[in-house]
């Protein structure tokens, strides 16, 4: 099956999985609540049992853009913010009620120090930066269709887990342009 993130086809990712599942603490999220809020510290990371988030960031004008999913059987971070212990540049924001199993910074830093997977946090690393460098090359150089063609070919059942209007959100086009590019190629 494919996935959304890329790094959850990482070798070893199920060691992280398995720690949530075992260690965390189970928080109900319900549908539009938040889980991470812009401009605050996150302080936990989480692994959705069922359920997922958007990624929102919000343009100068107050304007919602979508940047980024989390499904099931994934985690839900704001990775660079975590890792750093930065202040959350985007809110992650449950799309329908979710379950998810929390873990403090300092309980993952513990994981990574005395299990000795600091080459899986490298990759993790490196696959969330080229997976948003891909991304971002794709917003300069594709035009919508292609970058439509590619979400489906990444992972196809996002037509089934969200809006029209959000994925058009999440590759930069107007719910318009995706329509008119769903109706051109269901006529091929």
């Amino acid at each position: 099956m494919k996935v959304f993130n890329e790094y959850l086809n990482l070798a070893g990712i199920s060691t992280i999985r398995e720690l949530f599942l075992e260690k965390g603490e189970v928080h109900q999220c319900q549908k539009n609540n938040y889980f991470i809020r812009q401009g605050q510290y996150q302080k936990t990371a989480g692994f959705i049992k069922s359920g997922g988030f958007r990624y929102l960031c919000y343009s100068t004008t107050g304007k919602e853009q979508i940047v980024g999913y989390s499904f099931e059987n994934d985690f839900v971070v704001n990775y660079g913010a975590f890792q750093t212990q930065t202040l959350s540049v985007t809110d992650a924001q449950a799309i329908r009620n979710s379950v998810v199993y929390v873990l403090t910074f300092e309980e993952i830093q513990d994981f990574f120090i005395n299990q000795d997977t600091t080459n899986l946090r490298a990759r993790v690393a490196e696959t969330f930066l080229a997976d948003i460098y891909n991304r971002m090359l794709s917003l300069y150089c594709d035009q919508p269709e292609e970058r439509y063609l590619k979400l489906l070919e990444r992972y196809p059942q996002i037509v089934n887990e969200v809006s029209l209007r959000e994925i058009a959100s999440f590759i930069k086009m107007t719910p318009e342009t995706l329509s008119r590019i769903r109706r051109k190629i269901a006529l091929f």
